[in-house]
């Protein structure tokens, strides 16, 4: 099971945010981002230059959640070996 640390989170509106996490377990590391969008919707970014290009319309993540808990469950079990 991974651990999850928050790194930053930077605003881009007040009820618009994304998050840079840190999911660790005993072997790996890996930095992950969140969109949450008014904390209803989340959106799961591999890179930065993912959510770069969400934003300008160039990507869609394919990975995204209606709520919290289930978000937080992926994370926690997300393979963080490659």
């Amino acid at each position: 099971m991974n651990t999850i640390c928050q790194i930053e989170i930077d605003y881009i509106k007040p009820s618009r945010s994304i998050e840079t996490l840190l999911l660790k377990n005993l072997n790996n590391k890996r930095v992950v981002y969140v969109y949450n969008y008014e904390g209803w919707y989340f959106r799961f970014f591999n890179s930065i230059n993912e959510v770069l290009d969400f934003f300008e319309d160039k990507f869609e993540p394919t990975i995204s959640f209606e709520d919290e808990e289930k978000l937080d469950k992926f994370l926690e079990n997300l393979d963080l070996s490659y």
